[in-house]
């Protein structure tokens, strides 16, 4: 079951924003390779996200959950990976400190899960390889709950054209 919820617009750059979790280091010069390919790595506290957009801005869903969700059926792109630190998660743009909000999280390790949608949309998007100011097609949902550190994992992967 979701007990909070929190919508917030992120602009990406480089196809990629950032969560980040507390007063955890920034560890961008840590993503590996698997995490680019997942589109979601974490490092610690800090979170890569990928994206299918070069910049267009994108809407992101947090929810957190008491136990694992099931697993969507729609979503084109879903990967886990696991959540440690303590305190608020921070959603911030490429290149930005301040974050776009902060998402109040229990105490302990969490699982964190993406769901990428609407991702043939961005790649045939106009603006795909470039940026722009319009809405990018993809959506995000980041489901979050407690559990013990797991290995990451991709559950279903998007080939993009």
């Amino acid at each position: 079951m979701v007990t909070s919820s929190l919508e917030v617009t992120v602009n990406p750059w480089y196809r990629q924003f950032y969560l980040l979790r507390g007063d955890d280091p920034w560890a961008s010069d840590q993503v590996t390779r698997e995490g680019y390919e997942r589109r979601l790595d974490a490092i610690g506290g800090f979170v890569y996200v990928g994206t299918s957009m070069y910049g267009n801005p994108v809407v992101m869903t947090l929810e957190l959950h008491d136990d694992e969700p099931a697993v969507a059926g729609d979503a084109d792109h879903l990967a886990e990976v696991p959540l440690s630190g303590s305190g608020p998660l921070a959603v911030l743009s490429w290149g930005q400190d301040e974050p776009e909000a902060t998402f109040e999280l229990p105490a302990g390790p969490l699982r964190l899960r993406t769901l990428h949608a609407g991702l043939a949309a961005a790649d045939a998007h106009p603006d795909n390889d470039l940026s722009g100011e319009d809405p990018s097609p993809e959506t995000i949902v980041a489901q979050l709950w407690p559990a013990p550190a797991e290995p990451p994992r991709t559950l279903r992967a998007w080939a993009s054209s």
